[in-house]
């Protein structure tokens, strides 16, 4: 029983965080992680700021994932997965990331949420 409510107050204070680190970018519009973005050093409260993640953080509801549409080759999967690696630091479930190839930039991971809330 405590482990559920704990789970669940950390749900509310992830989502907490990335809302109210969600400036500068509009709901609807296609969210991206640039390379040049990505290229600057890279931290958790960096991440946290960056406002294309934090928006689509504030998208994912339970029973979503997110998508990390990828450029594809090695270079993009490998830099998917870095990303990967630090959501699943931050507190995201890697079961809840799927990575794709097929992002609509050459220098930009596409972050979608997918999935019917619940």
């Amino acid at each position: 029983m405590e482990n559920g409510i704990l789970q669940r107050m950390k749900r509310v204070l992830w989502t907490a965080v990335w809302l109210l680190m969600a400036g500068g970018v509009t709901a609807g519009e296609p969210l991206f992680v640039t390379a040049a973005e990505w290229a600057q050093p890279r931290t958790g409260t960096a991440l946290l700021q960056h406002p294309a993640l934090a928006q689509a953080m504030a998208e994912l509801h339970d029973g979503q994932t997110l998508q990390l549409l990828y450029p594809g080759g090695d270079e993009g999967s490998l830099w998917a997965r870095e990303l990967q690696a630090w959501l699943v630091a931050l507190g995201l479930s890697s079961q809840r990331i799927e990575l794709l190839p097929g992002s609509t930039r050459e220098d930009a991971i596409e972050l979608r949420v997918s999935g019917v809330a619940q």
